[in-house]
């Protein structure tokens, strides 16, 4: 055996025992958050951290490794508090808006039972799994009627998100108003921009204005506190009940089939095969680029069942496409679909693979 070889085994003698005191770490730092959460402690003490770092960094005996180990302190305190976190939010579900919220009774119906968090927004939602606040995140993301939602595709393509599921909710859009009020007496309509959409001809032959909310739950509470029988809402009917309203109408949508897609993200991908696929991708600057990467995914046997452009923000006229796909999507032939592409792409992100839940 030579010096190198010598060094090798080493170095794979030490690895394993490295990698053993890794988990033995990690599992005293499972005892670790939950004693933080029984008394009620914060995943992050910098006071701790600080001492544990200039504690540690004295058995280091050659200066030469100090400010490597350091780092390496550094890397693995982080990765103590993501995990924590992780604890923390498992099976802890996100989502946008308030209780009656159509976000909201989609993740009752896929996550029955599991505690659920409202953010304000979209990107509140997403930031919470990103930053492990939270396991899952549900979304709104087409509508069989009003299309894609513009920001959630851009939050897809800027954040390190993943989808792991999706699902379809059938959509009664009421218009709801107060106890006393009755469709002659409405003036303004409030709902999600979206929901607004989605039901334009009734209030086109209502002659209201309708007025941008953030979501059709607050419109709801909005009108309740209000208490003017001029204002209305567009939402669910269950937030008739929720906020001691009436539904004046019922069935507004303008097809019977509206139907809104939901997404559930995670800040990991699934580790199970589905047979559905969505990436994004900008192509190289070159003539016939889009058709290229299209050709290529269909030389793979994957059939596009989507395919949209959206421009990208801060860049002008210049756009990323969404892909959803079907077909062969075994990890072999998506690692040589994604090294043919390697020359007509300029950036592609694997969104992950899920399956579509049936409508509910």
């Amino acid at each position: 055996m030579n010096k190198l070889e010598n060094a090798r085994e080493k170095i794979n003698e030490i690895d394993k025992k490295i990698a053993g005191l890794f988990e033995a770490r990690m599992d005293a730092v499972k005892d670790v958050i939950a004693y933080k959460q029984e008394n009620d402690l914060p995943v992050f003490d910098g006071n701790r951290e600080r001492t544990l770092i200039e504690r540690n960094r004295k058995m280091i005996q050659n200066p030469d490794y100090l400010s490597m180990y350091e780092d390496f302190l550094q890397f693995m305190l982080t990765q103590s508090k993501a995990y924590q976190k992780s604890l923390i939010a498992q099976d802890v579900i996100a989502y946008s808006g308030i209780k009656g919220a159509f976000a909201h009774m989609i993740s009752e119906k896929i996550f029955e039972g599991n505690p659920k968090l409202a953010f304000n927004s979209f990107e509140e939602v997403i930031d919470a799994v990103v930053d492990h606040k939270v396991e899952f995140g549900v979304i709104p993301f087409e509508n069989t009627n009003s299309g894609l939602v513009g920001e959630v595709l851009d939050l897809l393509y800027q954040k390190p998100v993943y989808i792991v599921k999706v699902a379809d909710l059938k959509v009664d859009q009421c218009l709801l108003g107060l106890p006393e009020a009755s469709l002659k007496d409405i003036e303004w309509v409030y709902s999600k921009d979206q929901a607004l959409m989605q039901s334009r001809e009734f209030l086109e032959s209502l002659g209201v204005k309708s007025v941008p909310y953030p979501n059709t739950a607050l419109a709801a509470q909005y009108v309740a506190r209000e208490q003017d029988k001029t204002k209305a809402a567009i939402g669910a009917r269950e937030n008739a009940a929720l906020y001691n309203l009436k539904v004046l109408a019922s069935h507004i949508e303008e097809t019977a089939t509206n139907t809104t897609r939901f997404l559930v993200v995670a800040a990991s991908p699934n580790t199970q095969k589905k047979d559905h696929l969505a990436m994004i991708f900008t192509t190289s600057d070159e003539v016939g680029a889009l058709s290229k990467v299209i050709n290529r995914i269909a030389e793979h046997g994957i059939n596009m069942d989507t395919l949209q452009s959206r421009p990208i923000k801060d860049r002008p006229f210049e756009y990323f496409f969404y892909v959803q796909c079907t077909g062969n999507l075994e990890e072999e032939n998506l690692s040589s679909l994604m090294k043919s592409m390697e020359d007509v792409v300029s950036n592609v992100k694997i969104l992950g693979t899920y399956e579509i839940l049936e409508k509910q």
